[in-house]
């Protein structure tokens, strides 16, 4: 307290020193200042205590702006024209606005429509289930198990309705749909409604990266370009389009193949990784530490993170049926299918014969 003190009677000591070095002018200037910097300092502040305030009282009574024409939406309440002074859709109960996107979808009394956000009508009727954004100028509404796909200017392309089962996006890409016509076939259709791809097909899954279409018909794969041309087609377990190598194509047997984004083969048998594979010889060493030795072979790892046999050489011995491959002895292999309590096997050799 004693330090304190001192410091405050010498700070005061030095301020009427000060003063009393100064003239009468010197003095009034000196004072006239402060005045005028503490007056500009509490109006500055209240400014920006109003401003905020102001700011605060606007979106609280008219919301976030929407559309080009300045009309501002309350969320869970209304769209405001704050011209005007007059609400022009009430009871909202949602409204997605996408970024620069001059259509949005409206929700109202469990219903759905697209409205325009310039202007605030309804461009569609308030009668349907579910609706998703525009994209490729098309917009998809559902009622009941039927789908209705709307142009910009809120006229249908189909006035019937498509029927679709278990879906819950429906966006059209590349001026594309994916649609399930039933619970077992899936095609696909344009902007105008017209299959492009049958409905006969048991998987139509767009890559938007690399623009591909990743097909099953009955056996076979098949990718399809942009332009709907097959560019690999095979009888494959399946197609993988990987992000950014290629189409990893997995034959029947387990053995994987890369081909690059034109369908041409680039090799012909992939691995993710290879590892090596030891053995306990149950023998011991000086210091009665357990001796372990390597095997003939190596455990490689396709794509999918399943696991076969090669020899010393890396030829493949085994497809990549397995989660694990472990050595009981040099020539003896315990191969796993399954993983905690759902793990079983099988032994094989060195040549990836199974033993009985």
């Amino acid at each position: 307290m004693n330090r304190f003190s001192s410091f405050f009677v010498r700070l005061w000591t030095k301020i009427v020193a000060f003063w009393k070095a100064r003239s009468v002018t010197a003095r009034v200037l000196l004072v006239c200042s402060c005045v005028i910097l503490l007056a500009f300092t509490v109006s500055i502040g209240r400014s920006l205590r109003q401003s905020n305030t102001n700011r605060l009282i606007e979106k609280r009574l008219y919301g976030e702006s929407i559309g080009r024409n300045g009309l501002r939406y309350k969320h869970g309440s209304h769209i405001f024209n704050p011209e005007t002074g007059k609400v022009l859709v009430d009871s909202i109960e949602w409204l997605y606005v996408r970024s620069a996107d001059t259509i949005g979808i409206l929700a109202k009394n469990n219903r759905r429509a697209y409205i325009n956000l310039n202007n605030a009508e309804l461009i569609t009727p308030l009668d349907y289930d579910r609706a998703w954004q525009f994209a490729c100028d098309r917009g998809v509404m559902r009622r009941n198990d039927s789908i209705f796909i709307f142009r910009r200017d809120g006229s249908l392309v189909n006035n019937s309705g498509f029927k679709s089962y278990d879906m819950y996006e429906y966006i059209f890409f590349n001026n594309t749909l994916v649609l399930n016509s039933d619970y077992d076939h899936v095609g696909m259709i344009d902007t105008a409604g017209n299959w492009v791809l049958e409905p006969i097909y048991s998987m139509i899954t767009p890559d938007y990266h690399n623009r591909l279409y990743n097909t099953k018909l009955n056996n076979e794969c098949i990718v399809y370009d942009r332009y709907l041309k097959p560019i690999l087609r095979g009888a494959y377990k399946s197609i993988e389009v990987d992000y950014s190598e290629g189409l990893i194509a997995t034959e029947y047997n387990g053995i994987q193949r890369l081909f690059d984004y034109d369908g041409k083969l680039v090799y012909q048998v992939i691995f993710k990784s290879i590892e090596e594979i030891s053995y306990n010889t149950h023998r011991k060493d000086k210091n009665d530490e357990d001796i372990i030795e390597p095997t003939d072979c190596f455990v490689y790892v396709d794509y999918n993170g399943k696991r076969g046999l090669m020899d010393k050489y890396y030829h493949v011995l085994t497809p990549p049926l397995f989660h694990s491959i472990e050595a009981q002895t040099k020539h003896v292999f315990f191969a796993s299918f399954g993983e905690y309590s759902d793990r079983f096997g099988t032994l094989i050799d060195d040549h990836g014969k199974a033993l009985r």
